[in-house]
């Protein structure tokens, strides 16, 4: 497979029809049309269900994306890697986990803008597990992943700030009158917890004894989606606070007590040469650490 082929294949998924795709890309549409052919006859699948006006993606079709987007931005990463001076340029990668207490990773990001415009930031929202394999495959620069995890295979820095975790819950619940919410409290509720082992097996040892008494209904990744069920006004959601929308779901939040918190920790792969931008970055990441 030629990158150029993926382009290609990438502008006909974008413009959902093969003429828009064509005059997107300045070249012809019978051209276009059989560079797809081909592409398919070459990977004996079908990439596209042609319709009159517009066609869609087979399932082998959107596999393909996923993976040609990956080679893509690969192959920019290494020709940037390969090519750049000393000039600050190019676009930086960086997965990140859910949490308020990551703003000084955005004021990192914002004094870099400050100071030149030829910079790009992709940001890839994610859980732990799935920021690790996408640090490791190269495909993110950077990841800031929650939680206490094994790292050693990472280069990492450690952020000051932590993740306190708290029940919210439609602010009608009993619980919004306890100005903290203990284990005892919420065993009567269903709760919604994270979809990552690691974080439940935290949450067995603030359970204690009563945790085989847990009614746990549903998990999530990320944050958002799991507030809106809170909000339904049935259960009771446990994640990091300020992930949701207090006045749109007439939401509200406690902190758990005991206390429980999770680390910020930013890590990049090792022994990757890092471009002039990535440099920059973890250059004034390290200054904000010792400021």
């Amino acid at each position: 497979m030629e990158l150029r082929v993926l382009r290609y294949f990438l502008a006909v998924c974008q413009e959902k029809n093969i003429s828009n795709a064509a005059e997107s890309l300045h070249i012809a549409q019978p051209s276009l049309s059989k560079q797809i052919k081909d592409l398919e006859e070459e990977l004996g699948v079908t990439l596209f269900t042609r319709g009159h006006r517009q066609i869609s993606l087979t399932e082998e079709g959107y596999f393909l994306r996923d993976r040609a987007q990956e080679m893509i931005d690969m192959e920019e990463q290494t020709t940037q890697a390969l090519t750049s001076s000393k000039l600050i340029t190019g676009n930086l990668n960086i997965g990140t986990g859910q949490s308020f207490e990551i703003k000084s990773i955005t004021k990192i990001i914002d004094q870099i803008i400050q100071i030149t415009q030829q910079v790009h930031f992709s940001f890839y929202d994610g859980n732990a597990d799935d920021i690790e394999a996408k640090v490791n495959d190269g495909s993110l620069d950077f990841g800031i992943i929650m939680g206490d995890r094994p790292i050693e295979d990472f280069e990492s820095l450690i952020l000051p700030e932590r993740n306190q975790f708290y029940v919210i819950f439609r602010e009608k619940l009993p619980l919004a009158q306890k100005d903290k919410v203990t284990p005892t409290d919420l065993i009567e509720y269903p709760i919604i917890t994270s979809g990552q082992s690691l974080v439940n097996d935290k949450f067995r040892n603030w359970w204690g004894n009563l945790y085989d008494k847990v009614h746990t209904v549903a998990n999530s990744n990320l944050a958002y989606t799991a507030s809106l069920l809170a909000g339904e006004g049935h259960s009771v959601q446990i994640s990091y606070n300020n992930l949701y929308d207090k006045k749109l779901e007439s939401l509200t939040a406690r902190p758990l007590s005991p206390k429980v918190t999770d680390p910020n920790i930013v890590i990049w792969k090792k022994n990757r040469k890092l471009s002039n931008l990535g440099n920059l970055f973890l250059e004034k990441l390290r200054d904000s650490l010792n400021n």
